[in-house]
């Protein structure tokens, strides 16, 4: 299993998250942070992975990712959960730079069970989840490659992960 990341380390990224751009600076994006085994269990088993794998939804329980944070939207700072997406994206790729400075894999997850994790953790009515980052130091590393016809992810015959990228020619219009 990967080495457990500390609860501390999401601290620092919260601490950090505070400095990012916010729409309007209303600041209404929120964060539950998760390190606890159980609750690990819990995020693992109410989030759906690789949707481009056949037979395959996530890590194997001895991989499983040994953080989660939740990015929410406090409906109270803005109700419109709408022009808060684009902080949701900053948000999560800042968690991702700091994680990857740290050695910390991450999987950011939009296909998770919202009522369940709206529940299990007695949110308010007025903090809405809006994505999952799963975090843990990595057990396997992905070969990053060009796109060949499709960008659908995949496992090789050595169960190797493959992520094709799109040509940076093929991203610019002009």
């Amino acid at each position: 299993m990967s080495k457990p990341v500390g609860e501390e380390i999401l601290h620092e990224f919260v601490e950090n998250l505070r400095y990012i751009p916010s729409s309007c600076n209303f600041q209404a994006l929120k964060y539950i942070l998760v390190t606890d085994d159980e609750k690990c269990r819990f995020m693992r088993s109410k989030t759906r992975w690789a949707g481009f794998l056949k037979d395959y939804n996530g890590p194997d329980s001895d991989k499983s990712p040994t953080a989660y944070m939740v990015i929410c939207h406090d409906t109270e700072c803005c109700e419109n959960e709408t022009m808060f997406l684009k902080d949701v994206g900053i948000s999560a790729q800042t968690v991702n730079l700091m994680a990857c400075e740290k050695g910390i894999g991450i999987c950011m997850i939009g296909s998770f069970d919202i009522k369940a994790v709206e529940e299990y953790f007695s949110l308010p009515e007025n903090i809405k989840p809006k994505l999952v980052i799963a975090l843990g130091y990595p057990l396997e590393f992905p070969v990053i490659e060009d796109e060949k016809g499709s960008v659908k992810y995949y496992r090789d015959e050595n169960n190797i992960h493959h992520v094709p990228k799109r040509s940076a020619k093929d991203l610019i219009i002009k």
